[in-house]
């Protein structure tokens, strides 16, 4: 390779940006689904209606980012956020509650890298993505 030639571009940097919706209430889900796909259709948006399956799509593929509700039946979002933390710590995770005021916010914060009250504008959802996206990239490209 000269000098002038470019770096070689890894196949993560060439996909299309990768979100998952994580959230039980499938009007939620498809609220998400409609703004995003409207505003930033170069995304790639995969849905999860509880935290297990939403576990079981982070374990087959990588993601730039989720959106996770926190109160949600049997596991909660913040398993979601745990593993991401633990197993993902280069996805962003944003999440989008209706229930802040009852949980361990300390901990939800600590967590997350944004939090949205349900139900979020477009604009705090497109803002909050585009933060994301931005965070994602940067540790993708070191």
């Amino acid at each position: 390779m000269a000098p002038s030639d470019p770096p070689p571009r890894s196949q993560a940097m060439l996909r299309r940006p990768r979100i998952l919706l994580v959230d039980d209430d499938p009007s939620v889900i498809r609220g998400l689904w409609r703004i995003l796909r409207r505003w930033r259709p170069e995304l790639q948006i995969n849905t999860a209606g509880n935290a297990v399956q939403a576990l079981s799509a982070l374990a087959e593929l990588s993601y730039d980012a989720v959106i996770t509700d926190i109160q949600m039946p049997g596991a909660s979002g913040k398993a979601v956020l745990e593993a991401l933390a633990a197993y993902h710590p280069e996805t962003a995770r944003i999440v989008h509650s209706s229930q802040l005021e009852s949980l361990d916010t300390d901990r939800i914060r600590a967590l997350s890298h944004v939090v949205l009250a349900k139900p979020a504008s477009e604009s705090e959802l497109l803002g909050a993505m585009d933060l994301a996206l931005q965070r994602a990239m940067s540790e993708r490209t070191g």
